[in-house]
């Protein structure tokens, strides 16, 4: 630790050296024109990915989280024209990538920025907005369109020089639109020789003052995020690969999915609406989160949600880690 420490400092000291802070300027000039040159052309791009809304997948999930409030549970398969729950649209249309055209990180590279400099992904959260009146169902023929929003870069802060990418993915079926996610990915600058994560010595640490009126702790295991991977094709390695995490991006462990950590969220509510207000189906106008700092494997975290004063169908929805720092934080509308 002292020597980590004394890195850092060492590191610091160059960094914040009159030379090197103008060869920092010089060098995030040339960064924006790097990036706006790409994001011109991606603003152009667009990609289509086709599939069908099988059964087994969603049983599959439901078992993974062990799922308490879903009929397709076990040994039994959703019915055809079964809703897919909200959150459960990842475990389809995957990344069609073969492994020579994955990023060196193991994801896929359809809306990447100019690696390097940008060479470390990271989820920054998401918002889900949904037609309940065409909602997706099983046995659909579906597609899903995604494009880049808007791209942001910004310079220094906690992160470093970075690009924040917003994506939006369109889901349709036979009848028309039926939800969207937008993500927002950020993407840091590192050079070989950076640990491209120091959020271990940068981390904010956040506290949730409000007492949640529903809550439950779990302890992520390692099976549990390799399911999660394997069902939604992510071959992001610091979700699996316990050496490129720690060696590689300076993590203590394999991070928890940005992804799976909403759809946790989003069971604990149904769990709570199933057993408090004996409600079989959660059906929501929307949903949204931000991922605020890593969530670790066999790390126990608190899921816990609030009902909002509001109209009654509002929850705010957050995560605490095993210190009882505030990691994701999200709200519903039920519909």
């Amino acid at each position: 630790m002292s020597a980590m420490i004394n890195q850092i400092q060492r590191f610091n000291h160059h960094l914040f050296s009159p030379l090197s802070v103008q060869c920092r300027r010089m060098l995030f000039s040339s960064q924006v024109e790097l990036v706006e040159e790409w994001g011109s052309r991606m603003l152009q791009k667009r990609i289509e990915t086709k599939d069908i809304i099988t059964a087994s997948p969603l049983n599959l999930l439901a078992n993974t989280l062990n799922e308490k409030a879903l009929s397709f549970t076990g040994d039994d398969l959703p019915k055809k024209g079964t809703m897919v729950p909200a959150t459960y649209h990842h475990i389809y249309f995957p990344p069609r990538t073969r492994e020579k055209e994955l990023a060196k990180d193991g994801y896929e590279t359809h809306f990447h920025p100019p690696s390097p400099p940008f060479n470390q992904r990271m989820w920054a959260g998401a918002e889900l907005i949904f037609d309940n009146e065409n909602p997706l169902c099983v046995h659909d023929q579906a597609k899903m369109i995604t494009k880049i929003n808007r791209i942001e870069q910004k310079k220094g802060g906690r992160l470093g020089d970075s690009v924040m990418v917003w994506l939006d993915k369109d889901i349709y079926n036979k009848k028309g639109w039926s939800m969207r996610e937008q993500r927002c990915l950020i993407y840091a600058s590192t050079n070989e020789n950076d640990s491209v994560e120091s959020s271990s010595v940068q981390q904010r640490s956040i506290k949730m003052n409000k007492k949640p009126d529903f809550s439950t702790m779990i302890r992520p295991t390692s099976i549990l995020l390799f399911r999660y991977s394997a069902l939604t094709f992510n071959s992001h390695m610091i979700h699996y690969d316990q050496d490129y995490a720690r060696n590689i991006e300076n993590h203590p462990n394999c991070l928890v999915q940005g992804p799976l950590s909403s759809t946790l969220l989003i069971t604990l509510l149904r769990n709570h609406l199933y057993t408090q207000e004996s409600k079989q189906d959660l059906i929501l106008t929307s949903f949204q989160y931000r991922c605020l700092i890593p969530l670790y494997v066999n790390q126990p975290f608190t899921l816990c949600g609030r009902k909002l004063n509001t109209n009654g169908k509002s929850f705010e929805l957050w995560i605490n880690d095993y210190q009882g720092n505030l990691a994701v934080k999200g709200s519903a509308i039920l519909a």
